[in-house]
């Protein structure tokens, strides 16, 4: 299955059901492939809006910020899983956000 016809069968699957937060973010994964950065970011930005909780939402908008070079609002989104991660005792996203925010400090 060819990353264009993922994409519509996530589409056509968010039909049934637009706020699924895991079709959400498996949507904008489908865009990061393709290579639309912006429409993913928009799309996990949207979903962190609706979904506060979905933790891995968190990693992967900092991760999509770094990558348009944006560090500063990569470091802001990190910080904010981070809290979200202490406030739900998950340690070890808590410590992947923890690293993915070191690592940009570090440059």
């Amino acid at each position: 299955m060819s990353n264009s016809d993922r994409l519509e069968e996530i589409i056509k699957m968010m039909k049934t059901d637009p706020n699924d937060s895991f079709l959400t973010y498996a949507l904008a994964l489908e865009y990061e492939k393709i290579g639309d950065i912006d429409k993913a970011i928009t799309i996990i930005e949207e979903l962190i809006n609706t979904d506060p909780n979905y933790l891995g939402a968190y990693y992967k908008l900092g991760q999509l910020f770094e990558t348009k070079d944006d560090l500063s609002a990569a470091e802001t989104v990190y910080r904010k899983g981070i809290e979200l991660a202490e406030a739900k005792n998950d340690n070890k996203t808590k410590g992947e956000l923890e690293e993915a925010l070191w690592l940009i400090e570090e440059e």
